[in-house]
């Protein structure tokens, strides 16, 4: 069975919190409307009492309602007004007058509870066969001093009647209310959830052979274009990657194809022609640089693949780097005397920083081997280390022929190389450079390069100083 979709969720979830809310709302509307119609009956009530009042005069020392026959406003007021009324002695607990739907009700005190009445000061609720009655007690004297007792009633089917209509209106509304707000609540998750259904659609058209497409934008800058633009810097990081393995391949398939068909040419020439013992050794030496060339690349590929891994570990400690460059001068010097360029030095001193010196050997090598390997014979490269107020910086600056501006930012790119054919004297894959500001930031340092087309290429690489 396929779960319910979103869009179901959230009109369930949407419709359950609403029908919780008009369910509480009608409730807490329900009390409060029963007790303000209560409350304007219970006045109202305690109006005709004090009206009655001025209509009651006493005849032979007896309380009797005595208004204008004549006069039909008041005659109505007064009639409603005493619908339930009786009168009753407090001294004897007789009863003076009782309206007729008074009697009718069978609705008379006997004397204990005419007592018990003239000590309840609020309201009282009867229920009668007319329904439910509310009475206010009041007392009256006559001018003999006599006290009567006087209840007026008022029927409180009005406000039942009230409540009634409110229920079956709330019934009726209620339903039809949820009905619309469902309705409603479909339709605007549809639409909300229509740049979902857009992104989806666009995602599923993104292959491998197009990670050029990206997920649509709406403008609105919300949570969905967020999520939008997100994916899209993950489609732009997967192309980088995937970019950077077509040209992975192509530079591995290029460096083995090179060396593997010298090596194979080679033992086909030896096998063929070879006359002596020490030509199949001439022969023999000849491979071993292949090999060596084979190794240097895959040394390279295992350093990246454990630095993808983060498997690389760097020992850190306070180092003087005028000593490395010291000492990687001394490396080069002998293979830039054979290829006729001269290696000028400034190492500087105390140039103290916090660096691991393997790693920093490292970045020196392939700096200097970069320069070395892209100088012409009869060309000059120099490194000087100087120091700065909060920085050891090193400068490596060849005269070969510079790099083009178009080029220049991609350098420390992996696998990148300016010159696609790659001509045999400038070995590589591409990736020293990368290498080399991979590590120097992992030292929390800063590399970058300036260059002039047939004016040579200066490196400037700086560490932090220690303390």
């Amino acid at each position: 069975m396929k779960p319910p979709g979103l869009r179901l969720k959230l009109t369930l979830a949407y419709s359950v919190i609403l029908t919780v809310l008009l369910a509480l709302s009608c409730v807490a509307a329900y009390y409060l409307f029963e007790s303000q119609l209560e409350a304007e009956i219970t006045d109202e009530l305690a109006d005709r009492v004090e009206a009655l009042r001025g209509y009651t005069h006493f005849k032979n020392d007896v309380p009797t309602l005595i208004f204008k026959e004549n006069d039909p406003e008041v005659a109505l007021f007064v009639r409603t007004a005493a619908r339930y009324h009786q009168i009753y002695s407090l001294t004897t607990g007789e009863l003076v007058s009782q309206s007729t739907e008074m009697q009718l009700l069978g609705l008379g005190l006997v004397p204990n509870e005419v007592r018990t009445a003239s000590q309840e000061s609020g309201p009282v609720d009867i229920e009668t066969d007319d329904g439910r009655l509310r009475f206010l007690n009041d007392r009256v004297v006559s001018p003999s001093g006599q006290e009567y007792l006087v209840q007026v009633g008022i029927s409180m089917e009005p406000v039942h009647f009230a409540l009634r209509r409110f229920v079956r209106i709330s019934l009726i509304l209620v339903p039809f209310g949820l009905v619309l707000a469902a309705t409603a609540g479909w339709l605007l998750t549809g639409s909300a959830l229509r740049p979902v259904r857009r992104i989806i659609h666009a995602a599923h058209e993104i292959e491998v052979s197009n990670l050029a497409q990206r997920l649509p934008l709406t403008g609105s800058g919300d949570e969905l274009d967020n999520l939008a633009t997100t994916f899209n810097e993950v489609f732009a990081r997967l192309e980088k990657a995937f970019g950077e393995l077509r040209q992975l391949t192509g530079s591995i398939a290029h460096e083995l194809r090179t060396p593997i068909a010298a090596l194979r040419g080679e033992a086909e020439i030896a096998m063929l022609h070879a006359q002596s013992v020490g030509e199949l050794k001439d022969v023999l030496a000849s491979q071993l640089e292949e090999f060596d060339k084979l190794a240097r690349m895959i040394d390279q590929l295992l350093t990246l693949a454990r630095s993808e891994a983060g498997e690389v570990r760097f020992e850190r400690r306070s180092f003087d780097i005028s000593n490395a460059i010291g000492e990687v001068v001394d490396t080069f010097s002998l293979l830039a005397s054979a290829r006729r360029i001269s290696l000028d030095s400034e190492p500087g001193k105390d140039l103290i920083a916090t660096v691991d010196p393997q790693w920093l050997e490292r970045v020196l090598v392939n700096v200097l081997d970069n320069a070395i390997k892209y100088t012409p014979p009869g060309g000059h490269v120099s490194i000087r280390g100087t120091l700065e107020p909060d920085a050891v910086r090193i400068e490596v600056q060849d005269s070969g022929p510079g790099i083009s501006a178009e080029a220049l930012p991609h350098i420390f790119e992996r696998f990148y190389r300016a010159d696609p054919s790659r001509n045999k004297e400038v070995e590589g894959v591409g990736l020293g450079l990368s290498f080399a500001k991979w590590i120097v930031e992992q030292h929390g340092g800063t590399i970058h390069a300036v260059s002039e087309v047939n004016r040579g290429t200066c490196f400037t690489i700086r560490f932090p100083r220690s303390g």
